[in-house]
């Protein structure tokens, strides 16, 4: 029985104690994450592989904040996918999983950028009233964590970005108290599921307290990195913001969120947990798009000089 076999046996016995019985399982990704359906349930484990591995006394607390932020934004109307009602976190293994309404597939129309704002922007305002206790700058500490293990690579792009990181980190970390609110943390396009009722946010695990935009700008970082800042959605975002200090803290945003996305996924694919060939081409993309973000603040004063 190979290793993938295993896990899935363990998750198996874990559902037959749940009362799931004569399950039929069904891999829907195998990342960092191991997510089954649990067919003909309609229910989805959610296996963590990578961050158990890390620190499985970390993942037990991220693992029950998430279970605990998706009741918390259900409550106050914002659409999302919901946990079974014995979500767990329940240990399998020397690992934690937890244990979700499966949602099956739906074809809706792709998100018009009103929509796309609408719907980060309710997911934002409920996360404000979450009562729980949320890691300050908690996703953006792990991508530091990801950049201090790139410091090595050879390559001359990386070191091109790690360098761009390390000056947005000094900025980061000296934004006051007050311009940080508690955020999804992930909120991207992928991370919306399209099911039958409409669109469904998920993965909460990334919850942070972190700079305000953050949520807008996770939502647009691979829209503005693959389509340029001429982007609908980002267009329709930008034009919605009128202070310049405001637009100043949204491109602080923009820029250490396609900072993340980029250091992360490389530092994923090059321990064997992600996609190379994709954080591959973010990569090839990111000096560029960094450039136009910093100079699309010259009107307002906030190009910082990089250089890029």
């Amino acid at each position: 029985m190979s290793a993938r076999e295993e896990l899935v046996s363990q998750v198996l016995s874990t559902a037959q104690m749940l009362g799931l019985t004569g399950i039929t399982p069904m891999i829907l990704s195998d990342g960092g994450n191991l997510i089954i359906h649990l067919a003909p349930h309609e229910i989805v484990a959610r296996l963590a592989i990578v961050t158990s591995e890390d620190d499985a006394e970390r993942t037990y607390h991220m693992l029950d904040r998430e279970l605990q932020v998706a009741r918390h934004l259900h409550a106050n109307d914002v659409p999302v996918v919901l946990p079974f009602r014995v979500a767990g976190p329940h240990k399998v293994g020397d690992k934690w999983a937890t244990f979700w309404r499966y949602v099956p597939p739906a074809q809706l129309e792709s998100l018009e950028p009103r929509h796309a704002y609408e719907l980060v922007n309710k997911l934002s305002l409920a996360m404000k009233s979450f009562p729980g206790v949320i890691p300050l700058l908690g996703v953006w500490n792990r991508v530091q964590q990801a950049a201090i293990r790139l410091k090595k690579n050879p390559d001359s792009r990386i070191q091109t970005l790690l360098e761009i990181f390390w000056r947005v980190n000094e900025q980061i970390r000296l934004i006051q108290p007050e311009a940080l609110i508690p955020a999804h943390g992930d909120a991207h396009a992928r991370n919306l599921l399209r099911g039958p009722e409409g669109w469904l946010w998920m993965d909460f695990e990334d919850v942070s307290i972190m700079p305000i935009y953050w949520d807008m700008a996770s939502f647009i970082g691979n829209l503005v990195l693959f389509g340029g800042i001429q982007d609908p959605t980002y267009q329709y975002i930008w034009n919605h913001i009128d202070k310049c200090e405001d637009q100043k803290a949204f491109q602080l945003a923009l820029t250490a969120r396609i900072l993340m996305s980029t250091l992360s996924n490389l530092d994923l694919a090059h321990t064997g947990h992600g996609d190379l060939g994709f954080a591959t081409r973010q990569l090839e993309l990111a000096k560029h798009i960094l450039h136009q973000i910093d100079m699309s603040m010259l009107n307002c004063g906030g190009a910082d000089g990089r250089g890029l």
